[in-house]
């Protein structure tokens, strides 16, 4: 029989009704007798008593007896129970640890949190922290590109530029998380936040500038003004966010005026043409009529050159020649005569006639007619 030692009074000590006393001093749970002995307990347990009397009955349990009435050297299966507990305690505590056995993936961060308050952090691989309540881990993606589009909403896309236009802009933000910690505990709505500093930063760069470089010019400094303003405004708020680029993806102006500006940008577009035609008409002409200037002003010199010349040479000559007058005034007289002669006649047809003949000369002018036409 398991229960060797009960002395009547059943597994928990107590005894049959009307069988006394006697055994209510071996159960762990029954009265403790009074002082003086007998069977009649007090209404005043003794508590030191009875804490005493449990501490004998947890010993008799680990103890390798069977009590009073048994005699056998088996292990009791009050002992039996103590060594499994012993091991269900063991295998909880086994696997109460191993919950402390996670896993972190390739672009994540682990932030472990001790006790609620930020410990260390973590990269990727098979980590290890102590469980809850203790430790917590708190997965977080870094290095991974997130995209949030601004410009689907109207009110968010109908910006004011710096000459008071208004321009429907659509762009996204790509972004990643560079510090966890930060990341974790400074921002309550990332998305949100990000939503909010990129239409904030677009409006004050687009309200710097002009409507025509922003929808048809280069947009590379517009992102990158607006890049350079948002990480600025994020690291006053140690948001732990790092704004990879801006993508400017349309920027024209609203629906009710695109006819109006269609009509404008005609005009401009009309206005260059003529800018560029007029330069390269200037371009042309104004060498050209340079060209000419200078000629003229080569021309204008040589002939000076040449007039002078012939001027001091005729005035060196009539120098000459007065000196031979003075020596000999006659000679140089009929050879001046003879000269101009010379000059004037040499050139012209001419018809000698003796004043003493008798007959009457005849005179071919038609001759004279063709010979001066063919000298012509």
């Amino acid at each position: 029989m398991p229960w060797n030692d009960q002395k009547g009074g059943g597994p928990w000590g107590g005894g049959p009704a009307g069988g006394g006393g006697s055994g209510g001093g071996d159960s762990p749970w029954g009265k403790p007798k009074a002082p003086g002995g007998g069977g009649q307990t007090s209404d005043k347990p003794d508590l030191e008593e009875s804490l005493k009397r449990m501490q004998e009955r947890f010993k008799r349990r680990g103890g390798s007896g069977g009590g009073s009435g048994g005699g056998g050297g088996g292990v009791s299966p009050r002992g039996m129970g103590s060594t499994g507990l012993l091991i269900l305690l063991g295998v909880g505590l086994v696997g109460w640890l191993m919950t402390g056995i996670y896993q972190v993936n390739e672009q994540e961060s682990a932030v472990v949190l001790r006790f609620g308050k930020v410990h260390r952090t973590e990269g990727p691989g098979v980590r290890f922290r102590f469980p809850n309540p203790i430790e917590t881990a708190r997965i977080v993606p870094i290095n991974r590109i997130t995209e949030t589009a601004i410009g689907e909403r109207e009110e968010e896309s109908l910006m004011l530029t710096g000459d008071e236009n208004i321009v429907d802009i659509d762009f996204s933000i790509n972004w990643k998380v560079n510090v966890p910690e930060q990341y974790l505990f400074n921002v309550a709505e990332p998305g949100e936040l990000i939503r909010q500093v990129g239409e904030s930063a677009m409006r004050e760069v687009v309200g710097t500038s002009q409507f025509e470089p922003i929808t048809t010019g280069d947009r590379t400094g517009v992102e990158t003004r607006v890049r350079d303003l948002m990480q600025s405004t994020l690291n006053t708020y140690q948001s732990g966010i790092e704004i990879v680029s801006i993508s400017l993806k349309g920027a024209t102006a609203p629906a009710e005026v695109v006819d109006v500006q269609r009509d404008v940008s005609n005009a401009e577009q009309d206005r260059a043409k003529r800018i560029n035609e007029a330069t390269a008409y200037r371009n042309k002409v104004v060498p050209e009529a340079r060209g000419q200037a200078q000629r003229m002003i080569q021309e204008a010199e040589a002939y000076r050159e040449s007039s002078v010349a012939n001027a001091e040479g005729e005035a060196a000559r009539f120098s000459l020649v007065y000196t031979q007058y003075q020596k000999a005034p006659r000679v140089t007289r009929e050879r001046m005569f003879l000269e101009t002669m010379e000059g004037v006649l040499g050139k012209t047809d001419k018809i000698i006639l003796d004043s003493k003949a008798g007959a009457v000369p005849y005179l071919p002018l038609d001759q004279l007619r063709g010979r001066k036409k063919e000298a012509q």
